[in-house]
């Protein structure tokens, strides 16, 4: 597994991101997509995907994030709507569904020493309905990209395998619930959205 380091403004952020970062990129990889001879630069620039994405429910941290520093491990399932081909290479994946297992060192303002894993389903229909197309695996970056959450660092890295496989990915995703009491009682589990581009 890779390790990532990641600076957030909230811990369950920062190891969300950095859970996603991996299953994105893990499940990406694969030989990298190349230009066909003849096209602008602006084509070869074009996202090969971009999704919408939205914790399936939300992601559970164990145990809480708190103002101290302790070993956080965080689980959760996000789900990739309204998929979407700029560059006309993955017309056939309209969905998706990113599976996330990782864990670092969190406080409520950072998270450091991220490990994990994630695996991202990719469905041909809206919704998660149509035919499989395919599954990649993701591994975390080695270090996160700048956004809100932690989950940003996870969404910021290559595809180990499966389709798109070699590409980059990258993501930016804020809470949906309350992250209030993380300087309290802790922080037990956070909702997220956002969006992921693949390039």
């Amino acid at each position: 597994m890779t390790r990532g380091t990641r600076t957030e403004r909230g811990p369950v952020h920062a190891l969300m991101a950095a859970v996603v970062t991996t299953v994105l990129a893990a499940g990406l990889t694969g030989p990298a997509a190349v230009a066909a001879p003849g096209t602008t630069s602006s084509y070869r620039a074009a996202a090969t995907l971009r999704c919408s994405m939205r914790t399936a429910a939300p992601v559970a941290f164990s145990p809480a994030v708190s103002a101290g520093p302790r070993t956080v491990t965080a689980r959760g399932t996000v789900n990739l709507n309204e998929c979407t081909s700029p560059n006309g290479r993955r017309k056939n994946i309209r969905s998706g569904t990113l599976t996330v297992h990782g864990s670092g060192r969190a406080t409520c303002t950072r998270v450091t020493g991220v490990r994990g894993s994630a695996t991202i389903t990719w469905y041909s229909g809206p919704g998660r309905t149509g035919r499989v197309v395919g599954r990649s695996a993701v591994s975390p970056a080695a270090a996160g990209a700048g956004g809100y959450t932690p989950l940003d660092s996870f969404l910021s890295g290559r595809i180990a395998s499966g389709p798109m496989a070699g590409q980059r990915i990258t993501g930016r995703a804020v809470p949906t619930t309350s992250v209030s009491s993380c300087h309290g009682q802790g922080l037990r589990s956070v909702g997220l959205r956002g969006t992921a581009t693949v390039r």
